[in-house]
């Protein structure tokens, strides 16, 4: 029993529901912008809606044509005298008995109206990829024309009171338009109205055909990397498809006619657009299939960063580019934290171009690994796909990724989104263990390889050889300090001959012959071992040690001559002679012993 009267409540409040949609005491005066000077449709609807009744009314119904409801980007509603937004929801076509060829909007005021009330409404939305180029095909130095088709009277389920509608025009010539009398054309602007007295559903189709040379460029694919780094940066990377879906080109292109052109920016081709980024991103970079554009510019400026896209070639009707866009921005602009809980709030699009239209966007928000209980909000409805799992170095479980989708975007879409989550601050130091970990691991087997020995039987002749080269690595260092202290005799000397004292030049030749001999007894042990290893190296030493032996001849003799000379037992002329003929013996030994040595 309960049910049925709760079905009853239902129906009645349904009804009660209708009525205040559809209530005939409502009477409406309108006044509608529409602006097709660029590829969009911009429309703006300021309604005064009067409540002829005798109850209360708190919202309100806005019409949409059909064919303009496929192409609708977006509705929405401000209450004229706060300019505060309104809350605006489509009406299923089976909930009320809305007219075929028609949508419906509900529109919530945010105070009721009472009976003999006003209240001002404005609704705003952009149609895309509305106009239609005709001619659809056109050579490069004509320009281009679109038609717009519309309707003369704004639709609405109410008595209309009076209403007007303005066209605003883009430059150019206006080929034709429909007269619904009375219609005026008044610079750059197509004016309908004002009609009066206009029933619900009124309808006078209209045809506007004018000059738009508007590029129609369309982003038909946009795919949005956004990956957040807890070490203080996040990374921003758009994959981009361009299409200009403007008249398309006729005929061949030429360059030569197309830097002849002087129509400048009237032209229906893109030769460069504006993008806008936020104003703290760096390491900025633009590159397609082949590489990095070069003819990209960037421009700071107080809140914003532009960059100036110039793809290689410009884009005519039915000509496409792709390219990617990418830069980085500091993680603590956009990433908010409170112990262990972060929230994501960044834009699900940046501004492309103006009077940009993309039609499909993929936005892919890549989180650190060991993230979890996402919540994600978003300013208007989009389609959530399941969450993935993306992979880069030192991963071991992967990084969630949230993916949403977007179709049919405008400017309007440019809005924050917000994204709830939770992250283990430890999870940050895990990375850098592991990589610590790894190098360290790597070390110790290049030490424990390096320390094994992989050959199946010793090669005798290689180990002998190898030790026999550091056996004459050593000989050729000896050799090397016995020269060092033959110079050292000679510098005894030379003080001798300043000085005339013999004890100092006896203490010096004692000790350089007490070197002399050590490093002897160095080369006789290294010389006994290469007997046993290499024969030939050992006869070649027996040679050098003979040299060495006259070689101290020469020397004990030369110190000889030089006490005799300070002494007075020598002449002057005698010791210069004596000197004379110790170096060239000396530098003759030298020579003979280098030779062989670095012959080894």
């Amino acid at each position: 029993m309960w049910w049925k009267c709760f079905s009853a409540l239902l129906v009645f409040a349904c009804l009660v529901d209708s009525t205040e949609l559809f209530s005939d005491d409502i009477t409406i005066s309108v006044e509608r912008l529409i602006d097709i000077s660029s590829q969009l449709v911009k429309v703006t609807i300021k309604y005064e809606i009067t409540n002829d009744g005798s109850k209360e009314v708190n919202s309100f119904v806005h019409l949409v044509q059909e064919k303009e409801y496929s192409r609708l980007a977006y509705v929405s509603a401000t209450a004229s005298k706060k300019d505060t937004k309104l809350k605006v929801s489509k009406i299923e076509r089976g909930k009320y008995n809305i007219k075929e060829g028609f949508v419906a909007y509900k529109i919530e005021f945010l105070n009721i109206i009472p009976p003999n009330d006003k209240f001002v409404v404005t609704v705003e939305y952009e149609l895309t990829e509305y106009l239609e180029p005709h001619p659809k095909r056109i050579t490069q130095a004509e320009s281009q024309f679109a038609i717009y088709k519309g309707n003369a009277h704004v639709p609405s389920i109410y008595p209309v009171k009076q209403e007007k509608t303005v066209i605003l025009l883009p430059s150019g010539k206006l080929e034709s338009r429909t007269t619904v009398s009375p219609t005026s054309v008044d610079s750059g602007k197509v004016i309908y109205g004002p009609y009066t007295d206009q029933k619900p559903y009124a309808v006078a189709e209209i045809v506007v055909h004018c000059e738009n040379n508007t590029p129609f460029v369309v982003a038909t694919d946009v795919v949005r990397v956004i990956e957040v780094s807890h070490w203080g940066n996040i990374a921003v990377e758009e994959t981009i498809s361009i299409v200009h879906k403007g008249a398309e080109l006729k005929g061949s292109f030429s360059r030569l006619e197309f830097q002849m052109d002087r129509r400048g920016n009237k032209r229906p081709v893109v030769t460069q657009y504006k993008t806008l980024l936020p104003a703290s991103a760096k390491d900025i970079y633009y590159r397609d299939e082949i590489g990095n554009i070069s003819t990209s510019a960037v421009r700071k400026m107080t809140d914003v960063i532009e960059l100036i896209v110039q793809p290689r070639f410009p884009l005519f009707g039915g000509w496409k580019t792709d390219y990617v866009l990418g830069y980085n921005v500091p993680a603590y602009q956009y990433l908010y934290s409170s112990g262990n809980k972060f929230a994501l709030k960044m834009r699900i699009v940046d501004h492309l171009f103006d009077d940009a239209v993309i039609e499909n966007l993929k936005l892919k928000i890549i989180l650190p690994e060991g993230s979890k209980n996402f919540k994600l909000t978003t300013p208007y409805p989009v389609t959530r796909h399941p969450d993935e799992l993306h992979f880069t170095y030192l991963d071991t479980t992967g990084r969630p990724v949230i993916t949403i989708e977007k179709d049919n975007l405008v400017d309007f879409h440019i809005q924050m989104f917000t994204l709830h989550y939770e992250f283990d601050r430890m999870q940050l130091w895990r990375e850098p263990f592991l990589a610590c970990a790894a190098f360290a691991a790597l070390f110790l087997v290049v030490i424990i390889y390096a320390r094994l020995d992989f050959t199946i039987s010793p090669d005798v002749a290689t180990e002998s050889r190898l030790q026999a080269q550091g056996q004459v690595e050593q000989l050729t260092d000896l050799h090397a300090d016995r020269l060092k202290i033959y110079d050292h005799f000679a510098d005894a000397v030379n003080k001798l001959k300043n000085s005339k004292d013999l004890a100092i030049f006896t203490t010096a030749r004692k000790k350089a012959e007490n070197d002399m001999k050590n490093i002897g007894q160095a080369i006789v042990d290294l010389q006994s071992e290469l007997k046993a290893t290499n024969a030939d190296i050992s006869d070649k030493l027996n040679e050098v040690n003979k040299i060495h032996k006259l070689t101290m001849d020469v020397i004990n003799n030369y110190l000889g001559q030089a006490e005799r000379f300070v002494k007075g037992q020598l002449s002057k002329v005698a010791f210069a002679d004596a000197e004379k003929l110790y170096a060239q013996k000396l530098n003759e030994a030298k020579e003979r012993m280098d030779s062989i040595i670095y012959a080894l």
